[in-house]
């Protein structure tokens, strides 16, 4: 091996051992996600402060890789931090009132409208100019579907060079209001009959891609086979929780409903927004791709 290619391996080899004790992952899933972070973090410019945001369906895998990217270049002494669009969820009171000033289907976390993106906007901001000092960091507990006591929040001990922003829909152009018309699914068809909701949506998500797209400097996709698999793999991250929300795929399927037509935009468009688009297989292998 050349000293570079040494240098890969030894790096996965210790992304994959950290991984074995700190995500519930398949060998091959870690070994894939160990090689796939080592490159990433091996073509990644860390002379000068980048946010890079990483995008996926719900189930895709983009919170695990996050996290691991990030903990790879701490360990090389290179400082990042991750912000998670799911922390920045409106609490129950917010989504509520949107349920009634809205549409009902506000009530559910989930799609663009439900986040305090202000709120996040003001914390990257203040990352990346290195103001740090008091800054509180929301966290968002899925298990209550509420956001957690202020006491919990999490803070900085330094500022970092490189922020990652994680989300399902981060860093991608919306559908042309044309693209509403017709339902995308039964959930649409029969809860939003007149489609105030999904334009409600797509006005939410044109202003979060607005208020994002200036302030990514990267945006990484992670595409997935097909939307079964959207399915299948967040039925199982529910299994994982403390606490179920949903308790079988049915419930899984009902609540996915709202991210579909989202879901399935990113992956038909996603040659045209993202950087760089990350493919993973159905037993949820990452990999690069080859050119």
């Amino acid at each position: 091996m050349t000293g570079e290619r040494v240098q890969a391996f030894h790096s996965a080899f210790a992304i994959e051992s950290w991984l074995a004790q700190n995500a519930v992952l398949s060998a091959a899933n870690r070994h894939s996600l160990a090689e796939t972070v080592s490159r990433l973090v091996t073509r990644t410019d860390t002379d000068r402060k980048t946010t890079i945001g990483i995008s996926g369906a719900p189930g895709s895998g983009k919170s695990t890789l996050s996290r691991t990217f990030v903990h790879c270049l701490n360990e090389l002494g290179i400082t990042a931090c991750l912000l998670s669009l799911d922390d920045y969820y409106l609490d129950r009171p917010g989504r509520e009132r949107m349920a009634q000033d809205v549409h009902p289907l506000f009530r559910q976390r989930g799609v663009p409208g439900t986040h305090e993106i202000r709120r996040l906007k003001r914390d990257h901001d203040r990352i990346r100019a290195g103001e740090i000092e008091g800054l509180q960091l929301p966290v968002f507990d899925k298990s209550k579907d509420n956001r957690m006591p202020a006491s919990q929040w999490k803070s900085l001990e330094s500022a970092p060079q490189i922020i990652v922003i994680e989300g399902w829909c981060i860093g991608a152009a919306p559908q042309e209001t044309s693209e509403l018309d017709h339902p995308a699914n039964d959930m649409e068809r029969l809860r939003d009959t007149g489609g105030t909701w999904r334009r409600a949506v797509s006005k939410a998500w044109k202003h979060m891609y607005s208020d994002l797209d200036s302030r990514l400097d990267q945006v990484w996709y992670i595409r997935v086979p097909d939307w079964d698999c959207v399915v299948d793999w967040r039925w199982r991250q529910e299994q994982d929780l403390p606490q179920k929300n949903l308790q079988s795929r049915l419930e899984v399927m009902h609540f996915l409903a709202c991210f579909e037509r989202i879901v399935r935009h990113m992956q038909n468009s996603s040659s045209e927004w993202a950087d760089l688009v990350l493919e993973t297989d159905r037993e949820h292998n990452v990999r690069l791709p080859d050119h």
